[in-house]
């Protein structure tokens, strides 16, 4: 016999097969439009749902960032769950990004931030985000078109300090349903970053997004070259 908890998760994964074909339709205003309207129900079943990313993501703030008033922008920062992960493990110098109105609002009610950036993260610089600002920038979950794509890749490192850490996850479904977004695609871009001296690659390590959707995890380093 179903649950009311069976079926709050059922609802759950009808709701983000909504947002999985806005995605692949490449609708990137009614991808946040359902960030928006969804972020309420989006956080209290998320630890339901299996995601399992985040533990990973404080691990190699610990290790690349060990210093607990290290200034981090929670780049996509949803209603903050990174955000609270990492408060709970020290850290207290943190600003939130998101492009969902409905998203910032819950992160707010956290209390774990000091600025709030409301904007739709693309290949131009930020205004509200000078070069330089951060000792490290985290985004959870967020690495695929229509919302964090590998145009903002290089929007989103300016953003560090030279020698600062960009620590984010993306996932094997989104890799394997875009040519651009394949491993191997990521791996070449990252080899162009390198070259560049714009970042390089400290690691990247299998991970689970949620607990049956593999990934990676990588961290990158910011070189010195200027972004243009």
């Amino acid at each position: 016999m179903a649950t009311i908890a069976d079926d709050r998760m059922s609802e759950f994964f009808e709701k983000r097969t909504i947002l999985h074909d806005r995605i692949r339709a490449g609708k990137q205003a009614e991808v946040i439009d359902w960030y928006h309207k969804e972020a309420v129900f989006y956080d209290e079943q998320f630890e339901r749902a299996g995601f399992s990313y985040i533990p990973d993501m404080v691990a190699m703030f610990q290790k690349y960032s060990p210093k607990k008033d290290s200034k981090i922008l929670d780049a996509f920062a949803g209603t903050g769950k990174v955000g609270m992960a990492l408060t709970k493990a020290g850290y207290e110098n943190m600003d939130a990004l998101d492009g969902a109105v409905g998203m910032l609002a819950l992160a707010k009610k956290k209390k774990i931030y000091t600025k709030f950036i409301h904007t739709v993260v693309k290949k131009e610089k930020v205004a509200d985000v000078a070069d330089g600002t951060y000792d490290a920038v985290c985004m959870g979950g967020s690495f695929f078109p229509t919302h964090a794509g590998l145009d903002t890749l290089p929007t989103l490192l300016r953003m560090l300090k030279p020698d600062g850490v960009f620590i984010f996850n993306y996932m094997q479904w989104i890799a394997d349903q875009y040519d651009d977004y394949s491993y191997d695609s990521v791996d070449k871009r990252f080899a162009k970053f390198e070259n560049e001296g714009i970042c390089k690659v400290l690691e990247k390590n299998p991970c689970f997004h949620r607990t049956d959707e593999p990934g990676y995890l990588a961290v990158l380093q910011r070189g010195r070259a200027v972004i243009a």
